[in-house]
């Protein structure tokens, strides 16, 4: 029985291995045909690398868990996955804030050149009317 269940720890670090290398290759990817900044890159890559190493350092996470008092391991991998989904969250919240300012001042900026404009646009049609009246006024 044991050797069924060393052969599933096995296939579990690989499929874990593979994961990590699928998501570094869609991540890499991505970056190199601009679709994903290099910004927003660094935390997957960096969760990319975590899930391939990851399970060559199973038994010391496992030793890191039993040393905080998390009694089922499994538990501490997944409080790792989710800080990491919190970190990248937290970039975004960031970016988004940061969006959000520059989109207020865009809008402010627009608000001022549409009413430029439409001052413009009032002042050269009075104008174009002052000068049609001296037109038919000189015949």
């Amino acid at each position: 029985m044991p050797v069924a269940q060393n052969v599933m720890e096995f296939r579990a670090r690989l499929f874990a291995m593979a994961l990590g290398l699928v998501v570094l290759l869609v991540v890499v990817n991505q970056v190199r045909t601009k679709k994903l900044k290099e910004e927003f890159a660094l935390l997957w890559l960096l969760t990319a690398v975590v899930l391939v190493l990851a399970p060559l350092f199973i038994d010391y996470l496992d030793l890191i868990a039993h040393a905080l008092g998390i009694e089922y391991p499994p538990a501490f991998i997944f409080l790792l996955a989710i800080i990491s989904l919190l970190f990248i969250l937290f970039q975004f919240s960031m970016r988004i804030s940061g969006f959000s300012e520059q989109i207020k001042v865009l809008a402010q900026e627009l608000a001022l050149l549409r009413a430029q404009v439409e001052e413009l646009t009032r002042v050269c049609r009075s104008e174009e009317g002052e000068g049609q009246e001296e037109t038919h006024a000189d015949e």
